[in-house]
């Protein structure tokens, strides 16, 4: 079963996808605390799903059960693979502990995860007075490849708004480029296309870039 690590990982929307594709989360990081209490409890769901005791998630629901007496019955290492954490430079450290311990002596197939789009969103530069040049959120993708370095896994995948493809740096230079430069640097070639959700069954048209890398040359 192929393993992977969620990066920026919000409510674990995009985590949802692998884990209902037979993919096996390791861990997953995220800065949002709420963010956090619902991704523990998807992954408490996906436990009790494949043990066959959903009668407690729905008992959870019906708040016939608090959180903390649902999340009482769910082995702590569930739990445990969801870290609250920023990630900038200062918690890295901190972070690689965590992950390391949970990745333990077996490959890490996979990363996957997309930064804060705000810097990039069209709507969130439209709305900013220097249109987000310089914000520190432009920048997130570089933490993204400190963990390629580490963990070197076959695969990564990489989504995140159209107006990524448009969004530039202070030098002009455009920063999906200046993105897939450096992820080249770190090992990987890397393909993208621009997909809609809406093309694939769900009510909402919510278009996205999706930018796969595969370890080597391709």
């Amino acid at each position: 079963m192929p393993r992977f690590l969620d990066l920026f990982a919000g409510a674990g929307g995009l985590s949802e996808g692998f884990l209902r594709a037979g993919y096996e989360a390791v861990a997953h990081v995220e800065m949002d605390a709420a963010a956090c209490y619902t991704m523990k409890t998807r992954m408490a769901y996906h436990w009790l799903r494949k043990n066959n005791q959903l009668g407690l998630y729905t008992r959870y629901l019906n708040r016939e059960i608090t959180r903390d007496q649902f999340y009482e019955q769910v082995p702590k290492s569930v739990l445990a693979s969801v870290l609250n954490y920023e990630i900038s430079a200062e918690t890295l450290p901190a972070i690689f502990a965590e992950v390391d311990a949970l990745v333990g002596n077996e490959p890490l197939d996979l990363i996957i995860g997309g930064p804060p789009c705000q810097a990039y969103s069209l709507a969130g530069r439209a709305r900013s007075e220097n249109k987000m040049v310089g914000d520190q959120r432009n920048y997130l993708y570089r933490y993204y490849a400190e963990f390629l370095k580490r963990y070197k896994p076959k695969y990564f995948v990489f989504e995140n708004v159209l107006g990524l493809l448009s969004a530039k740096d202070e030098d002009g230079t455009l920063h999906f480029n200046n993105m897939r430069a450096l992820f080249r640097e770190c090992g990987y070639s890397t393909e993208f296309r621009p997909l809609n959700a809406s093309d694939y069954g769900v009510l909402q048209n919510r278009k996205r870039i999706i930018l796969i890398g595969i370890r080597g040359e391709y």
